[in-house]
């Protein structure tokens, strides 16, 4: 079965939270010794902003934790990076709601 991970990000930043930082190298590990050939990167925003801006932040943030895999032995090739803005919530909210745990990379290791 695939294996997700979750990134947590600081308020309108490409920077992960603490707790984050420390899972890298659990989702490292685990696509190379799946020899995975298929890992999702999905960025995530709160409601904080206006659709364009949070679309290119989501954007910038799966990224920046793509670039974070590359530099760590990961193919490139291997890596489906997108994202979806403020549209899919994982905690519903209002707009211009700071929520930490819209702002996410969701990572997919199959």
């Amino acid at each position: 079965p695939p294996l997700y991970f979750m990134l947590y990000f600081r308020s309108d930043s490409t920077k992960l939270v603490e707790s984050s930082k420390a899972l890298l190298p659990k989702i490292i590990a685990a696509i190379k010794e799946r020899g995975s050939v298929d890992v999702s990167v999905v960025g995530h925003c709160d409601t904080v902003g206006d659709d364009r801006y949070n679309l290119g932040l989501s954007r910038k943030r799966a990224m920046a934790v793509a670039k974070i895999l590359i530099a760590n032995g990961v193919d490139p090739k291997t890596l489906e990076i997108t994202s979806h803005g403020k549209r899919r919530l994982l905690i519903p909210t209002a707009d211009n709601v700071r929520e930490p745990r819209n702002r996410r990379v969701e990572v997919t290791v199959r």
